[in-house]
């Protein structure tokens, strides 16, 4: 939970970030009125957390943390405890605490970013008192006008902003909207690691901690979302460059991590995009009817020469519950991420051998998880293995056990389980009537998110 924040004196100090210092204005808002509608939170207890407009660095004066605020309503800063103490931490399972304080500086130093931050807190709220199910209201005012704006990020606040929107579309459901939003997080990430023509890896090294969160979070969603859209992903030579084990630089430190933001290991990341890189070859090649079955399994076989590596060094020495937690996540994204690869490699049949062991491989990778006090943790992070597992299954009790850990998710009124549910039904609905599937068409007709 975030701590309070003392207020002190107001000034006008203004100090801003490397990404704001150079470049224009970001957008404005003009959202409607019912923006601005309060809805009592039902916790009671919540700690009050003052607001501010442009936060400046603290400054440390007898252990107490010290800023220059200038208030805003009392509307936007309910929102804003809401979001900062109800919906953080299910936007981003496995981050640690720090998250806290990178993500409360960026909402009070970026319009974009804080009106994106309440919007996404009254969603949840609404949610949590039934007013959504998984879907957004067609007529919401705000929702309406925010699917109809191009955000095109110019400051971290901005990228933020839009990483928030996809949040909001995957409280939603799922689907809309979110491609256009996750494109310009992953433009505005790409282009800060671009920048100066340096090495990726010390690009990412050099970076703030809100922007090196920002950059990670862009090359999660963009790497899941290629094997939802069938393209390749826009991280694909920059993850190269920081992961493949041939050409990048070994290295431990939680800078270049995306086990303490994902909860996935590098090696595993990058095995993802290179298989949704595969599948768009393969699928480039067969429409132009050239396809070489030897250089597909080649190329297959070297991806699964990277996820069945062990020499992993982003295991820690120590274990606790949340380290566990990530390591079991990882694992369920290595078993996973082999079903993936044998799809494409050998089509969506059910029977290949190698799709068959690693879906049982999957599956008792989350009955691992299962004895965890935080079991939902690993389940709500693995929406996209259980998608890809259950489609590709025909075994009666592993349907059960996928649909099972999905609808135990149901508690909770925001995100896509009960939508992935419904898809993985229809998959089953087509096979056992003898139609042909493509599990990646149907998830890429439905436009949905897989995170």
């Amino acid at each position: 939970m975030l701590p309070a924040y003392p207020s002190t004196t107001y000034t006008t100090s203004l100090e801003q970030s490397w990404t704001q210092s150079n470049l224009p204005r970001p957008h404005t808002s003009d959202f409607s009125p019912t923006y601005h509608a309060y809805f009592p939170d039902e916790d009671d207890n919540n700690i009050v957390i003052p607001s501010g407009y442009l936060l400046p660095q603290p400054v440390n004066y007898s252990n107490a943390i010290h800023h220059n605020w200038v208030n805003l309503n009392m509307q936007q800063n309910a929102s804003l405890q809401h979001y900062m103490q109800h919906v953080l931490r299910i936007q981003y399972l496995h981050a640690d605490g720090s998250i806290d304080n990178l993500i409360w500086k960026l909402i009070h130093s970026s319009d974009s970013a804080r009106e994106a931050a309440c919007l996404l807190a009254d969603l949840h709220r609404k949610s949590t008192q039934g007013a959504i199910g998984f879907s957004a209201p067609a007529d919401h005012d705000v929702y309406t006008r925010i699917q109809g704006s191009a955000v095109i990020p110019v400051t971290e606040g901005d990228a933020l902003a839009s990483l928030c929107m996809v949040s909001y579309f995957l409280f939603s459901g799922g689907q809309g909207q979110w491609q256009a939003f996750l494109d310009s997080a992953c433009e505005f990430s790409i282009k800060v690691l671009q920048r100066n023509h340096v090495a990726p890896d010390w690009a990412l090294r050099s970076c703030s901690e809100s922007m090196r969160f920002i950059i990670k979070t862009s090359m999660w969603f963009d790497v899941l979302a290629s094997a939802t859209l069938i393209r390749r992903p826009k991280f694909l030579e920059l993850l190269r460059a920081l992961y493949d084990p041939d050409i990048a630089v070994h290295d431990a430190r939680q800078e270049l991590s995306m086990m303490v933001v994902m909860g996935c290991e590098n090696r595993i990341v990058l095995a993802l995009a290179e298989i949704a890189d595969l599948a768009c070859w393969k699928d480039e090649c067969r429409r132009a009817g050239k396809l070489s079955v030897p250089e597909l399994v080649r190329r297959g076989q070297r991806i699964e020469t990277i996820l069945k590596s062990t020499n992993d060094p982003e295991h820690p020495s120590y274990d606790t519950e949340k380290t566990r937690r990530r390591r079991l996540t990882s694992d369920v994204f290595r078993a996973s991420a082999l079903v993936y690869l044998h799809s494409v490699i050998s089509g969506d049949h059910p029977q290949c051998p190698e799709i068959m062991t690693n879906i049982a491989e999957t599956v008792e990778c989350l009955r691992r998880a299962e004895d965890l006090s935080t079991a939902r943790h690993v389940v709500r992070s693995v929406v996209f293995s259980i998608c890809i597992c259950g489609c590709l299954t025909d075994v009666p009790h592993y349907r059960n056990y996928f649909l099972r850990r999905l609808q135990e998710q149901q508690t909770e009124t925001v995100g896509n389980c009960t939508r992935v549910a419904q898809l993985m039904r229809e998959v089953w609905s087509s096979r056992e009537r003898g139609e042909p599937v493509d599990w990646r068409v149907v998830m890429q007709q439905s436009q949905m998110l897989l995170v």
